[in-house]
């Protein structure tokens, strides 16, 4: 995570903190063609919607969460390998605001 983007995060799994990072440019490019996919459309705010009003699937956290890895600079192969351990095969609910709150950074930056 850099220091002067205000949409970056951090998430701590176990005795560790990563950094996440939507803004980065190659995200929003994949944002932008491939979106978010899910029942009320692709578009980020589609999926804050869904995050919002508790229709946010499996699927939406873990790409979220995927993307905000990969834009903070981690490697696609170790994203997968710490989603594996940290948020797969867990209960929605353990990663659900981390992933919520990164798409609303995207928007709005600087954390209150």
């Amino acid at each position: 995570m850099t220091d002067t983007d205000p949409c970056a995060r951090q998430v701590t799994w176990g005795d560790s903190t990563y950094p996440l990072n939507l803004n980065h440019p190659w995200v929003r490019r994949v944002l932008s063609f491939r979106g978010l996919p899910g029942h009320n459309g692709n578009s980020p705010t589609a999926c804050i919607a869904r995050f919002e009003n508790g229709t946010s699937s499996i699927e939406d956290v873990e790409r979220v969460l995927e993307l905000g890895l990969i834009g903070a600079g981690m490697s696609e192969r170790d994203a997968e390998q710490l989603l594996d351990r940290h948020v797969r095969n867990k209960p929605i609910g353990d990663n659900a605001g981390h992933a919520g709150g990164l798409l609303v950074a995207l928007y709005v930056g600087t954390p209150q």
